[in-house]
């Protein structure tokens, strides 16, 4: 410490000269331990073509079905009045009440059979795609029953002759497009990107 003159003496000045070092700042006081870690981010693994394509596929059998199902349900007065002569000659003893409730209940049924197979395909084509195994397996069975479906819209919407071309177009496309579209989700990549969801 200097000596001033009248004896005491004088603390050095803590104040930083001009020419002289500055004083380092404190660092910031670290933030705490925390139990809970961030969860990882799951990657993405991008169907592969086949997927795609049959994805694809199933899509444009849904609107062919539907197109089915909404022509038809237009142009109902005109099947009522086809499929009334044709139940008449099952039935020839029943009234024109009874008749007439057969006729409803076989076009609308036939339409909803299909609109419902159609409805269950697309629920299980979407689960398939969040990676489900299963789903693949359950849609088999449901391609069949679509099958099954198509032959009964044909016999009892369908119109004969040049009037129910584009129906019948329409059935075979959609259950063609269908068939397809199955037979690619059990082709060899599908079944490796399937089965990757469970290597994770």
């Amino acid at each position: 410490m200097a000596q001033q003159a009248d004896g005491s003496r004088q603390s050095p000045s803590t104040t930083p000269s001009a020419s002289g070092p500055t004083a380092v700042p404190a660092p910031p006081p670290r933030p705490g331990i925390s139990l809970s870690s961030t969860p990882p981010i799951a990657a993405v693994t991008k169907p592969p073509t086949f997927a795609r394509v049959s994805r694809s596929l199933w899509v444009a059998s849904f609107l062919a079905g539907l197109g089915v199902v909404v022509t038809g349900f237009l142009s109902r007065d005109s099947h009522f009045d086809r499929l009334k002569g044709v139940i008449g000659t099952m039935v020839p003893d029943g009234d024109a009440t009874a008749v007439d409730g057969a006729t409803a209940v076989v076009f609308l049924g036939s339409l909803a059979m299909l609109a419902l197979v159609m409805a269950m395909e697309a629920v299980l084509l979407a689960v398939l795609f969040k990676r489900r195994l299963w789903a693949r397996w359950a849609m088999a069975p449901v391609v069949l029953l679509h099958a099954i479906v198509t032959v009964i819209t044909r016999d009892f919407v369908v119109a004969p002759g040049s009037e129910g071309v584009l129906a019948t177009l329409l059935l075979a496309a959609q259950f063609v497009l269908a068939a397809a579209g199955l037979i690619l989700l059990f082709l060899p990549t599908t079944t490796s990107w399937l089965l990757s969801e469970r290597r994770r």
